[in-house]
């Protein structure tokens, strides 16, 4: 598990978009793990886990973020807020790679109920290659692509409250990621209001 601090350097572009603001830029990441988990090969099941304390890794990067305006929050309580953005960033860091033609591994994502940069709730995806190879951009090019499809997965996905192949595992102790993620997807595209059992 890694803890992620993610500190925005400069600002290249900016745009407005329905219920946010897009950007992209030079971001300065830090990460620590934090704790290890012991894991079967063949049948992925962990066996157990343990805290471990090693040096910090940092490098400057480019990333591309969505600053989520009021109208795209209201009437979320702040759990489910860090739930749905927590969901939404875990299904754009899954889906951007195949607009990109990437690795997967080659993007990560961050999701900031307030960012000190944005002083918003704010969606992170960052190149995971120092200085970037150009992905932020495109990503930022393809906002509205980006979050359609990633409704539409969401929207279409059978899981009652999240899976990997979605929003991830139900977290929190209510498990509403689902349900607020596709609140945020829908009222960033043109769509009305979702709603998920």
């Amino acid at each position: 598990m890694l803890a992620v601090d993610l500190e925005v350097l400069e600002s290249f572009e900016a745009a407005p978009a329905r219920g946010c603001h897009v950007d992209h830029g030079e971001v300065a990441v830090r990460e620590v793990a934090t704790i290890f988990k012991k894991i079967k090969l063949d049948t992925n099941e962990n066996v157990g886990w343990g805290r471990i304390s090693i040096p910090e890794e940092s490098r400057h990067t480019t990333g591309y973020w969505c600053a989520l305006d009021e109208p795209a929050t209201g009437g979320l309580s702040r759990a489910e807020l860090q739930d749905g953005l927590w969901g939404a960033a875990h299904l754009l860091r899954h889906l951007a790679p195949i607009f990109l033609m990437c690795d997967p591994r080659d993007l990560q994502s961050v999701a900031q109920v307030r960012s000190p940069f944005t002083e918003r709730p704010t969606l992170y995806l960052y190149e995971n290659q120092p200085g970037g190879v150009g992905m932020s951009r495109r990503l930022f090019e393809i906002h509205g692509q980006l979050m359609r499809a990633a409704l539409d997965v969401v929207t279409q996905c059978d899981c009652p409250t999240g899976c990997p192949g979605c929003v991830g595992p139900p977290i929190g102790e209510h498990g509403t990621n689902k349900k607020a993620a596709a609140l945020l997807l829908s009222r960033l595209v043109e769509a009305a209001d979702v709603a998920v059992a």
